[in-house]
């Protein structure tokens, strides 16, 4: 409480501060994409095919119609994005340019660039990590599919699923060399955006040239690692690079970036709470529940190698029309290796000796160090294309289509550790993803009339369809690092489906008079989940050999079709107080549709150490959501925003532990509470010259209280046990006094969540920067009652600070060095969270100009 009030201190004086001290001089504008604002609101600069920027022609220019200044520009206190500008989207926004980036925030993967925005995290564990969900201000780690994120007009989100594993974004695609601005939309207020926007939308704005212009960097991070048997350092390497040119009308960019080193242990292999031996090597330990959890190794340390190459380019078809068109391929190649701290005459051993026998370690250690010891391959290929207008007048258009396709993903493994003195099972399993793809199609348009009873109206509307589809077989085979050259062809596990998505949305931006703005919105959906198909061999022997094959296990079960319609109104009331004061007040629907592996994604716990049953009847969760936002901007920089939130969600799909059916097995199996709430306040502030010339400041804080209305569905993951040793064989979530979740907190949702980033420029060659990053404890249970922390697979609070120093060597080179979680604090989000970790970074660019300001349609 202490540390809570002493935060709500500070905010406090820095209101006050921010109202009575003197307005200051920006020192950092936003790059690249400045959007000059007409009359009209939208862009008056324009490029003539085959020369340079020009203003159009009195004639050529659309009617004057009067529009008022932005309300809710970025959360730098700059102009919003285009994108924002030219749609009139009202959602509140926060900014981060590639300036920043730059100076403030030690960069290896390009979700880092979100370290210090407002409300925002990433569940990033390593470098190179393709399991980083994005959190948001209403949800957590486990919802990547309640918020979008774009790549310019390619989608990245992974609507595959709705789970770390395999629902994360794909960042990788994306250099962090190829960034100019990230911007993040608050909540589910603009039609054009499916209800997945929930949480909200980030949008990644990559460079394109005005000229020759190439950039390359080079950082080395080195992370101390210190976890029970495990101690050393772990160091990778990336290098990314840029380089891209503009002749005439056709402008490109080549863009690559490698990745290669060692990651510290992910997966922890621990006993079962009934076997207390004390072996030799192992580490005492609690699990989340209080219950005996020794620590027997560890495991999912990758060691490998990522590249990626994106090519993008451009045609200015004429004036106000652009065509453009990128090509990515991205691959993955990393092996993990478990670490057995168990010694018995200083050799490792997993279980009964010669000598007078330890207890076995059990199915769940054997099983876990196989899968443990593994080789994943991935190969992605994403495709966007484009034509867009942007004349600024009566009408403009927007067609856009992207594909992200799934080439390659195999993950072969040994079936179990060997029974009883060691080695692995020559029997294994390939996991595959290969064949996975989601396609994306919306045309655009923006009607801005010039007679006079409508000539405040900016009118937009839109067609959208996707399709999403996966497919995930897992293989057994005979000999495991042959993988699929060893397989007869029969699957342990087998699960596919897609799901397709049309919609039609219109949106209406009103400016009544030159202070006020109502924007009206709709969107139509029809949906429909399809194809759904799953297979499960049954059991399997302690060295992956069926136990019971039959034809019938074999045949694969088809699930059934479901569909649905849905109507999703939006709107919003903005109104300006006084030149430098605003407020707004949004509303919208938001209805999200299940997921492909929602509904029919199914695991097997031999597989993958824990079983997911399908569930192909859900119904789509339906959110209303409501926002008042306060603004307060300073003039030559400097923002104060206060934003009270609510969201309420029915029918909310979120996993629950339950035991299969006529077994005490558990399962994973996504569910339709009927009801939940999120209800909230977030601060965020920023201002340049704070105090102290050339110091800026940014900072964030967010309370949420997220709790469960009604779940009739619930039920305990265990019965009431008659005895305590009934108990520890069957300890489940140790929920079964539990016989209601209605006003318990949901899981994964943090109450607290605070950023802060203070840099110092004395001069133009240095920079120095302090950040820091709380988070408060979150439940991994609908009944709240893993009431341990800092252990393997708790859901932990934080408090980590960072630091960097950049040094500009010349007008082209850059030196930097940084430091993340300085004070070295150890804790897990499930998985362990890096530690302290060391940064150096060389850059160098030759030609571009960072502050040159230019249009894009």
């Amino acid at each position: 409480m202490k540390s809570k009030t002493l935060l709500l201190r500070i905010l406090a004086i820095w209101v006050i501060w921010g109202s009575i001290l003197s307005p200051a001089q920006s020192l950092q504008s936003l790059p690249t994409i400045e959007i000059k604002r007409g009359p009209a609101g939208n862009p008056s600069l324009r490029r003539v095919p085959g020369g340079q920027p020009q203003k159009p022609a009195a004639a050529a220019q659309a009617k004057p119609i009067a529009q008022p200044p932005p309300v809710q520009p970025s959360g730098t206190g700059e102009r919003p994005p285009a994108i924002v500008e030219k749609f009139q989207i009202p959602n509140s926004i926060s900014s981060v340019t590639r300036a920043q980036i730059d100076r403030q925030v030690n960069v290896v993967d390009t979700e880092d660039a979100l370290k210090y925005m407002p409300s925002l995290a990433v569940r990033k564990r390593f470098n190179g990590d393709t399991q980083a969900p994005l959190q948001t201000r209403t949800w957590s780690f486990n919802s990547p599919a309640r918020s979008l994120v774009y790549v310019d007009d390619l989608l990245i989100s992974n609507l595959m699923s709705n789970e770390t594993l395999t629902g994360a974004p794909r960042w990788g695609v994306v250099s962090p060399e190829e960034i100019e601005r990230i911007d993040f939309l608050y909540g589910p207020y603009s039609a054009q955006y499916p209800g997945n926007s929930m949480g909200g939308v980030l949008l990644i704005t990559t460079r394109t040239p005005e000229k020759l212009e190439i950039s390359v960097r080079n950082t080395t991070s080195v992370q101390d690692f210190s976890l029970y048997g495990t101690s050393r350092a772990f160091t990778t390497n990336a290098t990314n690079f840029f380089i891209g040119d503009r002749v005439n009308d056709f402008a490109w960019s080549l863009s690559g970036n490698w990745l290669g080193g060692a990651q510290p242990p992910q997966i922890m292999v621990v006993a079962q709470p009934t076997n207390t031996y004390p072996y030799p090597g192992a580490f005492f330990a609690l699990n989340r529940f209080g219950l005996p959890a020794q620590v027997l190794g560890s495991a999912g340390g990758l060691d490998g190698n990522q590249l990626s190459g994106r090519f993008k380019a451009s045609y200015d078809l004429s004036r106000d029309v652009r065509a453009t068109y990128s090509v990515g391929l991205w691959s993955n190649d990393g092996t993990s290796r478990p670490e057995n701290y168990l010694t018995l005459g200083h050799v490792p051993y997993f279980g009964p000796s010669p000598l007078p026998s330890p207890p076995g370690l059990g199915p769940v250690a054997f099983l876990t160090f196989g899968s443990g010891y593994f080789r994943t391959q991935e190969k992605l290929l994403t495709n966007s294309a484009a034509i867009k207008s942007n004349s600024g007048g009566l009408f403009d258009f927007e067609l856009s289509g992207s594909n992200f396709s799934v080439l390659q993903f195999d993950q072969i493994s040994p079936f179990s550790a060997a029974y009883p003195y060691g080695g692995y099972t020559s029997n294994g399993k390939d996991l595959r993803f290969g064949g996975t793809y989601w396609s994306l199609l919306d045309l655009k348009g923006i009607l801005r009339p010039s007679i006079d009873a409508l000539k405040d109206h900016n009118l937009s509307f839109g067609l959208h369809g996707d399709q999403v589809h996966f497919s995930n077989p897992v293989y057994l085979t005979t000999n495991w690092p042959a993988g699929m050259f060893s397989s007869y062809g029969v699957t342990a596990t087998r699960s596919s489906g897609t799901t397709r998505t049309q919609a039609l949305w219109f949106q209406d931006a009103w400016s009544i008079n030159p202070e006020t703005k109502l924007t009206l919105g709709l969107r139509a959906e029809t949906w429909k989940g399809s194809d759904g198909l799953t297979q499960t061999i049954g059991n399997l022997t302690s060295t992956g050999l069926p136990a019971n094959l039959s034809l019938q296990r074999l045949a694969p079960s088809y699930q059934p079709v479901t569909s649905y319609a849905r109507l999703s109104p939006k709107a919003s009331f903005e109104r300006a107080l006084a030149p430098d004061w605003s407020i707004a007040g949004n509303i919208g629907v938001a209805n999200r549709f299940p997921t492909p592996r929602e509904l029919y994604g199914l695991n097997s716990a031999v597989t993958s150490g824990f079983d997911v049953i399908p569930n192909p009847t859900l119904r789509p969760e339906v959110a209303l959501t409501k926002e008042i936002v306060f603004k307060h901007d300073r003039q030559g920089g400097g923002t104060i925003r206060a934003s009270f939130f609510d969201e309420e969600v029915r029918d909310a799909m979120i996993a629950q532990t339950a035991p299969l059916a006529g077994t005490s097995q558990l399962s994973l199996t996504v569910k339709n509470v009927e009801r939940v709430r999120n209800s909230g306040v977030e601060l965020a502030i920023n201002k340049d010259n704070f105090f102290l010339e050339g110091l800026e400041l940014a900072a964030s804080a967010t309370w949420v209280k997220s709790r469960v209305i009604s779940f009739p569905g619930w039920s305990p993951s265990v019965a009431w046990p008659r005895s305590l040793s009934e108990l520890l064989r069957n300890p489940g979530n140790m929920d079964f006094w539990c016989y209601s979740v209605a006003g318990k907190n949901l899981p994964y949702v943090p109450e607290w969540k605070a950023n802060l980033v203070a840099t110092y420029r004395p001069d133009d060659q240095w920079s120095f920067t302090f950040g820091a990053r709380y988070q408060s404890n979150m439940s991994t249970t609908f009944s709240n009652n893993d009431f341990v922390h800092n252990v393997y697979q708790s859901l932990d609070g934080f408090f980590v600070a960072d630091v960097k120093a950049r040094l500009k060597l010349d007008q082209s080179t850059a030196l930097d060095f940084g430091i993340d979680n300085i004070g070295n604090y150890k804790y897990f989000i499930v998985n362990p969270m890096p530690q302290r970790t060391f940064y150096l970074a060389l850059s160098h660019q030759i030609g571009g100009n960072s502050a040159l300001t230019r249009t894009a349609p």
